[in-house]
């Protein structure tokens, strides 16, 4: 059940002021010591409470708010400002309970204020009319601050779902961009690797140490892209990837073709573009028996297209992590991803020129 917010806590004694109602009466009215220090005995006690009540959930004021009651009707008979006092209890009412339960409880209020006004009666004949203005007024106050501190927690637990949502998809995307990245990158380890060591064997030993200082800088790419990752990743550019990944395929065997324009789009595009194509011709140096792998680009008038092709058989080719992850990659920017293995294997990515107002 909710509670008073801390904030409201905090200015807890700002709405005191009320009980200047309650304190006046004892400064103009001639009473003996012995009331007067039972009236501010009781205000003490009172406040006690009130401070009480303002800690608890609602689901346990019933009883301060009860004490509070009490000690209302008890102090009305010596002193007519104990309007202030039932004034509190209608806050906390209207605050705690439905509004049914609420405007019952109200009700009960105002009875017991007529009460006293018209059997034993008071010191002061407004005391009934001020005293329902006040309580039914402070009441409805309760009541609107009920509904608000709702809605208050209502957005907080939107604001939280969406924090939570917004991390699980940074995580995806930092686990894609992982996958990609390392998955290229110790592609290209082991290749530069075998390379180096068979020209070790053939006593080739200035194209091995090039195999090695390549082996290097492509370690060294890894850890910058690894540590850029976890605030997006940065690249060199569409083109100057494709010159990379040309170079991979060369230095695994395929002869390579990249054909077409490569489009002129945003970063945010050009980056899920690149890591795409990453991945696809990371697959192709794992997984194709060909020798040949060709990277076109074509556009129409609302969309970008990509098709990686390799020549080699797809009697065994099966959806992986990293086709999953360029699939869902593309999907999130309103693209789709297409295989054909009638000739050779062929993913074709598309991607709209538009970027969708949700994506």
């Amino acid at each position: 059940m909710s509670e008073l917010r801390s904030n409201d806590q905090k200015h807890a004694w700002i709405y005191l002021f009320n009980l200047g109602f309650y304190i006046l009466p004892i400064v103009l009215y001639p009473y003996s010591l012995f009331q007067v220090i039972v009236m501010l005995a009781a205000m003490l006690v009172f406040i006690g409470i009130y401070f009480y009540c303002f800690s608890l959930p609602t689901d346990r004021m019933a009883w301060p708010i009860f004490g509070m009651f009490a000690i209302s009707c008890a102090v009305t008979p010596l002193n007519p400002g104990s309007v202030a006092l039932f004034s509190y209890v209608g806050f906390f009412v209207g605050f705690a309970y439905r509004w049914q339960v609420a405007l019952a409880c109200v009700l009960g209020v105002v009875a017991t204020m007529t009460w006293f006004q018209l059997v034993p009666g008071t010191h002061w004949d407004l005391f009934l009319h001020y005293g329902v203005v006040i309580v039914v007024t402070v009441a409805i106050f309760g009541r609107v601050e009920r509904l608000r501190q709702r809605h208050a927690r209502e957005k907080e637990k939107s604001a939280e779902e969406i924090e939570r949502l917004a991390t699980s998809v940074e995580r995806e995307r930092i686990a894609r961009d992982l996958h990609d990245i390392l998955g290229h990158t110790l592609s290209s380890i082991i290749l530069k690797s075998d390379l180096a060591k068979a020209q070790l064997g053939k006593q080739q030993y200035d194209d091995a140490a090039k195999q090695l200082a390549e082996l290097s800088d492509i370690a060294r790419n890894s850890l910058s892209q690894v540590r850029q990752s976890v605030s997006g990743y940065k690249h060199g550019g569409l083109q100057l990837e494709l010159r990379r990944l040309e170079q991979r395929l060369q230095d695994a065997g395929f002869s390579t073709t990249i054909s077409g324009a490569p489009p002129q789009i945003d970063s945010q595009r050009e980056t899920a573009l690149v890591l795409a194509i990453t991945e696809l011709v990371t697959n192709v140096i794992r997984h194709s028996s060909g020798e040949h792998c060709e990277i076109h680009f074509n556009e129409s008038a609302d969309t970008y297209q990509v098709r990686i092709t390799d020549n080699g058989s797809a009697m065994n080719a099966a959806d992986g992590n990293g086709l999953a992850g360029v699939k869902l990659r593309l999907q999130e920017l309103g693209g789709d991803v297409a295989i054909k293995t009638q000739a050779g294997y062929e993913v074709a990515l598309t991607l709209p020129k538009q970027l969708e107002s949700n994506a």
